[in-house]
């Protein structure tokens, strides 16, 4: 075999080998339910979901500031909370692509990064998260909180979301969620 011939074949294979059905942690899907079947989320899905969930969650927090008007948080002055993002952006290699400050009562952050670091952000996630919802020392994981809400969202460098994470704490029932486009993306352990 010619050095010609033998550079082209090798240039096909490094090719094809980084284009497979699974170019990236982005496309590897995530296991629905226990049969473990694996559900590859594409671009418009993704964007709708994230749509989606952004929806319920300002429906939650402004029917949540209607029925319990009277629950108060510790907001942190939104310079405190930009700084902080700033500081968090420049130490985890993202770019914060917007900042919302919903007011159902109090504040409720809707925060936006890009970043190509898809897996490392999604496991600094829950750090990023307590730097900027910093909770105060309580016996309850549902009190203590910050903000009413938060709504966090990681896109890809395409500005398609790869991760959000929610949360919605005024009144009974205080909860959250989280969405990823794979199994590794997910910041929090899930079922």
């Amino acid at each position: 075999m010619s050095f010609r011939v033998a550079l082209v074949a090798t240039l096909v294979v490094a090719f094809t080998s980084g284009c497979g059905s699974h170019r990236s942690v982005l496309d590897e899907g995530v296991r629905l339910g226990s049969s473990g079947h694996v559900h590859r989320v594409g671009v418009a899905e993704a964007k709708k979901d994230v749509r989606e969930a952004q929806a319920e969650w300002e429906r939650e927090i402004t029917s949540r500031a209607r029925a319990h008007p009277r629950q108060t948080f510790a907001n942190l002055p939104p310079p405190v909370l930009r700084a902080r993002l700033a500081a968090l952006a420049r130490r985890y290699d993202f770019e914060v692509t917007s900042v919302q400050l919903r007011r159902p009562r109090q504040l409720a952050p809707r925060i936006v990064v890009r970043t190509r670091q898809y897996v490392e952000l999604a496991h600094a996630t829950p750090v990023i998260l307590k730097q900027l919802d910093p909770k105060a020392s309580t016996n309850d994981d549902r009190t203590g909180w910050r903000y009413e809400g938060f709504f966090f969202e990681a896109d890809d460098e395409d500005g398609v979301p790869f991760l959000a994470t929610f949360n919605f704490w005024r009144g009974p029932g205080a909860g959250g969620g989280q969405w990823a486009r794979s199994e590794r993306l997910y910041p929090f352990p899930h079922l």
